[in-house]
């Protein structure tokens, strides 16, 4: 209980910051180099690169735990949506555990891959527009879910 109220804690500390500077975003969502900008704003490392397929994506850690977010929708280099994403190499998870997370948690869903390693994801969608104080929030929640996560998993 007490992790939960310090989490919350600070969570509110962070959103109260990032409304300070919320600043509207246009329809037709956000950019790689904007997403990194709020990274940065927040303290957390950010750096652009581009997925397999040629969309933006941004690297970046939190708990020292190494995340991205992947771009989707993306057109005259705004994107629609974007999708934090990390896997853990570890083994003895089970699709019992790993649905017991889902059913367990609205935010941050889970699965394993082909090796039975471990990936959380977290979607968010920006393409009616949004504000940066949304990405500050989805922030916030992404780096309360990955700890959690990784003792979850016992990683």
């Amino acid at each position: 209980m007490r992790t939960m109220f310090a989490a919350a804690a600070a969570g509110l500390v962070l959103s109260l910051a990032a409304a300070a500077n919320a600043a509207p975003l246009p329809a037709g969502g956000v950019t790689a180099a904007q997403v990194a900008q709020l990274l940065q704003d927040e303290g957390y490392r950010a750096q652009i690169d581009t997925d397999g397929v040629g969309d933006p994506m941004v690297r970046s850690a939190t708990d020292g735990v190494n995340f991205s977010i992947y771009f989707y929708g993306c057109e005259r280099g705004r994107c629609a949506s974007i999708q934090y994403s990390t896997a853990f190499d570890t083994k003895g998870m089970t699709y019992a555990q790993i649905n017991q997370w889902n059913t367990e948690h609205r935010f941050g869903r889970a699965y394993l891959d082909d090796e039975m390693d471990p990936f959380l994801e977290m979607d968010l969608d920006l393409e009616r527009g949004a504000t940066t104080e949304l990405i500050a929030e989805s922030l916030v929640t992404w780096s309360l879910l990955v700890p959690e996560f990784k003792t979850y998993i016992g990683f």
